[in-house]
């Protein structure tokens, strides 16, 4: 019986040491990648490739434009970001404020101000400027994805003249 308690405690104790020596996330390596993530994903977009954009996101990712209704699905997404690129002269900018990963290492958010660069109707360039905060997920290959997009505008919307 003594042999059996000694056996089992040796395994608890294994177990616990175990459990211990996981492991841990390294949050900067993270944060670093995440950055190029964000770096990577804009110049596709400014790049006008949709397809490479969309590598970026999680396949249940959600986008939730200001005005609209959520946008759920790469394919919807594929959607929304095509009509956007039909616009002249589309370019955005980002401007990273904060990347925080979490603490086991599998969710991020980031928040940023983005320049949106666009012609007016009178094929006059036009810049609006606003704040968003996105949330990554880590896959399981350890890429981070976009999982939720959120963005509004500084200045609410001018009245159509």
């Amino acid at each position: 019986m003594k042999q059996i308690q000694t056996y089992l405690y040796g395994l608890l104790v294994t177990a616990v040491v175990a459990t211990g020596c996981a492991k841990l996330p390294d949050i900067t390596a993270d944060e670093a990648s995440i950055r190029k993530t964000d770096s990577d994903m804009v110049a596709a977009l400014n790049a006008r490739d949709v397809d490479r954009w969309l590598t970026f996101f999680a396949s249940d990712a959600k986008m939730m434009p200001p005005g609209a209704p959520p946008v759920a699905g790469k394919e919807a997404i594929r959607k929304f970001i095509a009509e956007l690129m039909t616009i002249p002269n589309f370019a955005v900018a980002h401007h990273l404020e904060s990347v925080v990963v979490s603490r086991s290492g599998d969710l991020a958010y980031v928040s940023y101000s983005f320049e949106l660069t666009v012609k007016d109707a009178k094929g006059q360039p036009v810049t609006e400027r606003g704040k968003d905060i996105s949330v990554y997920k880590k896959e399981s290959d350890g890429s981070w994805k976009l999982a939720v997009d959120m963005w509004s505008e500084n200045q609410p919307p001018s009245a159509p003249s």
